[in-house]
């Protein structure tokens, strides 16, 4: 998976925060954290990945020292052959020697050039991949540390309005219940007996 794909997950990981349903009065969301989750285990499985194409960047170097070499050996063979042709010739001899030393000379000078820069880029992509992926690595572990204590603080939250609701709830009902009981408790004080008021009829007839 290329460096592109893991940012994508990030941004499908913001939009889903960004697109969660809102608690009403409230500054929460609600989101789904199963599918935070995959997103989540997605990215990190995905990072190894970086560090196999850095792997793959390192053999496609050794592949081009190898061409190197071949390209130094071939050339050291043309220059041994031109050299021997050259040698049968006893009034050239000195100059042969001379310029198969300087070919040689200059081919192992090539090729220790060759190894040297292709090691260095190969050096230097493998640690570039490594950073690349480690920041990658701990960006999302960040950000998914983030999320998930956001959500964590909002169910806090949330479960507090709840526990709040539940506790005014029982208070309206005592309330409401002590106030059923005092206006019955009234309504009895108001009404004489039956007995006390035929008493009082007969005294002033």
């Amino acid at each position: 998976m290329s460096v592109n794909s893991i940012y994508k997950l990030l941004d499908k990981l913001e939009m889903m925060v960004l697109k969660g349903a809102p608690v009403p009065f409230s500054p929460l969301i609600v989101v789904n954290h199963e599918k935070v989750i995959d997103v989540l285990d997605k990215i990190r499985t995905s990072i190894p990945g970086e560090i196999q194409e850095a792997h793959s960047i390192i053999r496609k170097s050794e592949e081009i020292q190898s061409e190197a070499r071949k390209k130094a050996e071939t050339m050291l063979i043309e220059a041994r052959n031109h050299a021997e042709k050259m040698l049968s010739e006893s009034e050239l001899l000195n100059a042969v020697q001379a310029e198969a030393n300087k070919i040689r000379e200059e081919v192992v000078s090539e090729v220790e050039m060759i190894r040297h820069k292709a090691r260095e880029e190969a050096e230097q992509i493998r640690m570039a991949s490594i950073n690349e992926a480690i920041k990658i690595r701990e960006g999302a572990d960040k950000y998914a540390e983030s999320v998930l204590s956001n959500l964590d603080k909002d169910l806090g939250e949330m479960h507090e309005i709840v526990k709040n609701g539940q506790k005014h709830l029982s208070e309206l009902k005592a309330e409401s219940m002590a106030a059923m009981t005092a206006d019955l408790h009234d309504e009895e004080e108001e009404q004489p007996p039956q007995k006390n008021r035929e008493l009082s009829y007969k005294i002033k007839k």
